[in-house]
């Protein structure tokens, strides 16, 4: 079984508002991102801020598990731990809420790669992309906590000791040719930019 996480509990501030629920071509971030992943996994939940369930269940309908961070402040680390210990795959894929153009095809190209590993993580521009990854939960959740643990709250420090299987810019270009999946907006002018962009999708 293959289950999906949304990241959607970042304060949104340069967007000046809930990011996952701002609107593009008229339908909510959070809900453009639900549906690719829906479409390559079994399971979707979504990682959102505590007291924000409400309102992204308003969005999602009762279909999409909605989970509320425990510790916020901590990053996206958080919405993994909270996330990979309510799901039920033994593979997770992972998407941050604010990439529209996130194309399934590359989803199942980085769960594909995941082989005999236990993280398969896209690099891009040769840094590593750890909120578009795939990761062997049981390890994976255990590593996470270690790692918050020690007070240390990046994603890749979790990385260590663990088998990483990366991902080049080759083969994620032959899905996507133009990395739009990448594409993350954070700012209104990102969002206003974005309008204009042929979704490719």
């Amino acid at each position: 079984m293959l289950s999906a996480v949304v990241l959607s509990g970042g304060s949104g501030t340069r967007m000046g508002s809930e990011k996952g629920l701002v609107p593009f071509r008229g339908v909510p971030l959070v809900a453009r991102v639900v549906d690719t992943m829906s479409a390559a996994a079994d399971e979707v939940i979504v990682s959102v801020a505590p007291g924000m369930t409400s309102r992204y269940v308003e969005v999602l309908g009762h279909g999409v598990r909605v989970v509320e961070d425990r510790n916020p402040g901590r990053g996206p680390i958080e919405g993994l731990v909270t996330s990979f210990r309510a799901a039920e795959g033994d593979i997770v894929a992972t998407s941050p809420c604010d990439t529209p153009f996130l194309r399934r095809e590359l989803v199942k190209t980085v769960v594909a790669s995941i082989g005999e590993a236990d993280i398969a993580v896209p690099t891009v521009g040769g840094l590593m992309e750890p909120l578009h990854a795939a990761y062997r939960r049981t390890v994976c959740l255990r590593a996470f906590e270690e790692t918050m643990a020690r007070g240390e709250h990046k994603i890749v420090s979790a990385y260590s000791g663990l088998k990483v299987s990366t991902i080049d810019e080759r083969r994620l270009r032959a899905v996507d040719p133009d990395l739009g999946s990448f594409w993350n907006l954070n700012s209104r002018e990102d969002l206003a930019s974005a309008e204009t962009r042929d979704s490719g999708v």
